[in-house]
């Protein structure tokens, strides 16, 4: 993969170079002690260079001027007061690289922490991993020759990634039998689309967990499939999707919407950061009607998907209204090797909403209460909110924990680790027992019973009314870590989609719909019935 390319096609619209001490010196700007008029640019530059000499000479601790520089411009973003600006360091650049790349280097498998040592959850398919043999449930007991008693998910991940072709000598552990295996590192690519599935009545389903580089033609490479096997509607399910690179939000929309159709645009006060997006291909699927889903975890690029679908009605929006991030970022690679990334942009739907929210005051997924926000109307006429998130055609889904589980994640509190050291040995006990014989199994009382055993043994002690209210969040997690060790990521995922109402209520409302006017009216329909008397 072109690692360059990866700075040059933006989430966050990647830029140009500058100097760490010019982006400090330019960028320090304020008031005179003591309410005086405003410093000059050269006056301010000059008390940020004392003021930096004194501490280097004078602090009680010793610290170097490359220090003092790295952490005066962490500040300085710091006290912009916005949450998508910031400074990075080279170690954070190169996080973020992975992120919009959905690639690294290492062994590929994802891991946890049970019973303190280094578990393994799932190999990646296809990935060294895998193909040692590594399986879910092992345990990592030492890496080149260290010990990994006690060791820290992070400490883990870092050693596991390296250098390409690198090789890593693992001992793991597999009920009592210590097993010797070298890994060689290699690319691995984590997909974007991270669940697919045709469910009842021919509906197909995909879930796309972020938009990196790839991720368009992941999109189109399943829904193709699903089209193949027999689906009639998409459900596209966009909830808990931080977004990623804003070309790829662009792209993904351009496999649904015609030439000619704006995708979106961004305003900024530099002008070469304002542009505009528009669809240049013949959608893939015209007749294919879709549900995309939404929630407050919903942002950026993901949220440029589902504005776009709605504002062009060629998707219905279900769920809770989204997160409102409706800033684009540049990143400004640094001489020193870090990098800036800044908020240089809004960005606004075809409709012209713009979706940015106040997050200060925000509660995700929390429904809009400002009667005053703009209105917008879609190619169709119909309604759509602007001014704080994407806001679902039909609202569903709970906003908030119900009152059963908070008290039950309240019971647990600071003991977390004995409560997953708890769930991953007794679905072990349920696995090995037989009793499971596929991912939609139901969690019996028995089952629930056992795993309250299995808590008291490790010293994890809830009240028992309190674990009996929260019957509900206790058979999700117990079935999804049953599910997840006896049939594997695939499988987990197939029970979650199963169980999921809100999936549940996109089939519901895609029954024997044939063409995308139809979902209109059900959803109008289904809001009408909503309303209360008085306001229909």
């Amino acid at each position: 993969m072109n690692r360059a390319r990866v700075l040059a096609v933006t989430a966050v619209l990647f830029g140009g170079v500058a100097a760490g001490s010019w982006l400090v010196q330019r960028a320090v700007a304020t008031r005179a002690m003591r309410g005086k008029s405003a410093i000059t640019e050269a006056q301010g530059a000059r008390m940020f260079d004392a003021v930096l000499r004194r501490v280097e000479e004078s602090w009680v601790d010793s610290i170097s001027a490359e220090d003092l520089y790295e952490r005066a411009s962490a500040g300085l973003v710091q006290q912009l007061g916005d949450p998508n600006t910031a400074f990075l360091t080279p170690a954070r650049l190169g996080r973020l690289r992975e992120v919009v790349s959905g690639s690294y280097r290492g062994v590929g498998m994802s891991v946890d922490t049970r019973d303190g040592w280094i578990t393994v959850i799932a190999p990646r398919p296809g990935s060294p991993a895998e193909r040692a043999g590594i399986r879910a449930g092992d345990r990592l007991i030492e890496i080149d020759g260290q010990a990994m008693k006690s060791w820290t998910i992070e400490e883990a991940r870092n050693t596991l990634r390296g250098p390409l072709g690198s090789t890593v000598k693992l001992v793991i552990d597999r009920a009592g039998a210590k097993i010797p295996l070298t890994l060689e590192r290699s690319d691995i690519h984590v997909r974007s689309v991270q669940r697919a599935a045709i469910l009842d009545d021919h509906a197909g389903y995909a879930a796309v967990a972020s938009f990196t580089d790839s991720t368009n033609l992941e999109v189109a490479f399943t829904v193709d499939s699903l089209v193949r096997a027999g689906a009639t509607s998409l459900t596209l399910d966009l909830r808990n999707n931080p977004g990623g690179l804003l070309a790829q939000g662009v792209a993904v929309a351009e496999l649904f919407l015609n030439p000619g159709q704006k995708v979106v645009s961004t305003k900024a006060r530099v002008a070469t950061a304002s542009a505009s997006y528009t669809a240049t291909s013949a959608q893939r699927w015209p007749n294919l009607p879709i549900v995309v889903l939404v929630n407050g975890g919903t942002a950026s690029a993901a949220e440029i998907v589902a504005g776009a679908l709605q504002d062009h009605d060629r998707a219905i929006v279900i769920g809770r209204p989204s997160y409102g991030k409706g800033s684009a970022q540049a990143v400004i690679g640094l001489l020193n090797g870090s990098a800036l990334k800044i908020t240089d942009a809004l960005w606004y739907t075809p409709a012209g909403r713009s979706i940015d929210r106040a997050h200060p005051n925000h509660v995700a997924g929390a429904a809009p209460t400002d009667t005053t926000r703009p209105r917008y109307k879609t190619d169709k006429g119909r309604v759509v909110i602007g001014g704080g998130g994407i806001v679902p055609d039909l609202v569903v889904g709970d906003s908030v924990v119900p009152p059963a589980e908070r008290a039950w994640v309240a019971a647990v509190g600071s003991r977390l680790q004995n409560f997953r050291d708890a769930l991953s040995a007794y679905a072990a006990q349920v696995v090995k027992s037989g009793v499971v014989k596929d991912p939609d199994f139901k969690v019996t009382p028995a089952m629930r019973d056992g795993f309250w055993l299995a808590m008291k043994e490790r010293k994890l002690n809830v009240p028992r009314d309190i674990f009996d209210e929260a019957h509900d969040a206790i058979d999700r997690v117990v079935g999804a870590e049953v599910a997840q060790q006896a049939f594997g990521v695939i499988g987990a995922q197939r029970r979650a989609v199963h169980l999921d109402p809100v999936v549940s209520q996109a089939v519901q409302l895609l029954h024997g719909v044939t063409v995308q006017s139809a979902l209109f009216d059900r959803v109008a329909a289904l809001n009408a019935a909503q309303k209360p008397l008085a306001e229909r």
